[in-house]
Order: C-alpha cells, then structure tokens, then sequence
C-alpha cells in the first residue's frame, strides 16, 4: 500500500524525501549529518586512494580511473569523448590527463579512420601491467575504508542512494 512519507517501492524516495529537494532553507540537523559525512568520508577516501596509488604506481587517482575505463572497453581503446564521458571528466581535463599518460607510455593516441576529428585513446601494454600493480593495494583501500566497514545491508543502501545521486546529476546535465 502507498504512503505519501515512505517510498512505494524499495530504494526510491517517498513524499518526504522528494519535499527535502525543493527551498533554500538550513539544512535540518538530520540533512546536515549526512552531508557533512559525505563531504568528509568522500575526502579523506580520496586522499587514502591517492597515497595508495602514487606509492604503489605514481598514478594519480584521474589517471586511475582512466586506466580502469580504458581496460574495460573493446580493444582497450575508446574515442576521446567516449572516454570523458565513462571517465566523468571534462573534455579539456581529459586531454591533459591522456597527454600525461602518453608522455609515460601508459596510454597511446591515434587518429580514427572514419573520422577526422575523432581521436582514440588506447591503452599500452606498460599501462596494463600500471593497473595490475595497483590494483591489489587499491582494493586493499576501498574495502579497508569503506567496504569493510558497513553491513551487507548498509552497502547495499549506500550502493542504491548513491546510484540514485549519480543518476539524477546525470539527467540534469551536472
């Protein structure tokens, strides 16, 4: 049965949660816990993974996360703007990043043959083996920081919320 204050279905936002996205008041003390948590946790997570990484592969987490998509992609190549959208980066921060990675032979360039305009990314044979060394101790930093850390349950909640934020930003262009 639908209540106006909880969600119909599992993991989607009741009338109450849909009222919180409207005005420009304080932050509820509730409202104000979780962002404050995100904010910190999200920080001091990321300052973890960039240690991890620029000890174990002198990569920085950009340079990761392009890795990561790259590997994940036919061929392990993808077009530069393909590659910005899957990496969340901005095209001009992108580039800068590809370039930085090139330099260290870790990524290549090369032009498409079906298009001019379009340049791939593809990822070299010392990049793969980059990812492999890294991999392990940045697994080793998630779960330790975050995983570990929550219930099956709570992992699951924070995966469908989070999910939820990333899509909605998503949608509205952010």
């Amino acid at each position: 049965m639908f209540h106006p204050d909880r969600p119909d279905r599992p993991g989607q936002p009741g009338a109450a949660a849909l009222d919180r996205t409207e005005g420009s008041g304080p932050l509820e003390p509730a409202e104000l816990r979780a962002w404050k948590g995100f904010l910190a946790a999200s920080h001091l997570l990321e300052q973890e993974i960039e240690r991890q990484l620029k000890a174990d592969g002198e990569l920085s987490h950009a340079d990761f996360e392009i890795l990561v998509t790259l590997r994940g992609a036919d061929d392990r190549r993808l077009r530069m703007t393909e590659l910005a959208r899957r990496a969340m980066v901005s095209k001009s921060r992108l580039t800068y990043q590809v370039t930085q990675l090139e330099q260290r032979g870790l990524v290549r360039r090369t032009p498409c043959p079906s298009d001019r305009r379009a340049v791939w990314a593809q990822l070299t044979g010392e990049g793969e083996e980059r990812l492999a060394r890294v991999r392990p101790g940045h697994r080793r930093v998630v779960r330790e920081h975050l995983i570990g850390l929550l219930s099956d349950e709570e992992l699951d909640v924070l995966g469908t919320a989070l999910t939820r934020v990333a899509d909605r930003l998503r949608e509205s262009g952010g």
